[in-house]
């Protein structure tokens, strides 16, 4: 069973200013706007995020459990299975070879031990297993990002203020929100 999540490095926004003015065909010698840019990328993955109560800035997790871990994970988060360590009373954490992750066709992805019978662990109580992985951002949610801050670009210019986007965007959302 899962005990602990800690999100360990975070790392850059998961859309470029340079990407949003590709699709904004704002020339890239146009500098002027790209602390705008920058400030609307953030709060467009900051929507994204509450609306799907998911992160989706890539980041490093660790994962604790109390026992050999079987969850599934949305494929397009895990992108890196990074290590796997158990508590060893007599030094500390160690890694375990022989972890891969698995992907299968229903979008999901698994951390799979190649090494035979697994090992039994320690009888503590609390986190005996650690799993670090990488998780990114999918690509519908990087679309839905350029999209909103797109939206935002243009309608400022056009009509001097931000409109409302057109409600098809938070589609894009749909696969990661969390259906009750």
């Amino acid at each position: 069973m899962l005990l602990t999540t800690t999100v360990t490095e975070l790392g850059q926004e998961p859309v470029t200013v340079d990407e949003v003015k590709v699709s904004a065909r704002i020339d890239n010698d146009i500098t002027e706007l790209d602390g705008h840019i920058a400030t609307l990328i953030k709060s467009a993955r900051l929507v994204a995020e509450h609306e799907c109560e998911r992160l989706f800035l890539p980041c490093t997790m660790r994962l604790g459990y109390d026992d050999w871990p079987t969850d599934i994970w949305p494929l397009q988060l895990v992108t890196e299975l990074v290590k796997v360590e158990t508590l060893d009373l007599a030094t500390g954490w160690a890694e375990m070879p022989d972890w891969t992750l698995e992907r299968d066709a229903n979008g999901t992805t698994r951390i799979v031990y190649g090494g035979g019978a697994l090992p039994p662990l320690l009888k503590v109580p609390g986190v005996r297993v650690r799993v670090t992985v990488n998780v990114g951002c999918p690509e519908n949610v990087r679309a839905y990002i350029i999209a909103m801050v797109c939206h935002q670009l243009t309608s400022a210019a056009t009509s001097g203020k931000p409109s409302n986007p057109p409600a098809y965007l938070s589609g894009l959302l749909d696969r990661e929100r969390r259906w009750l």
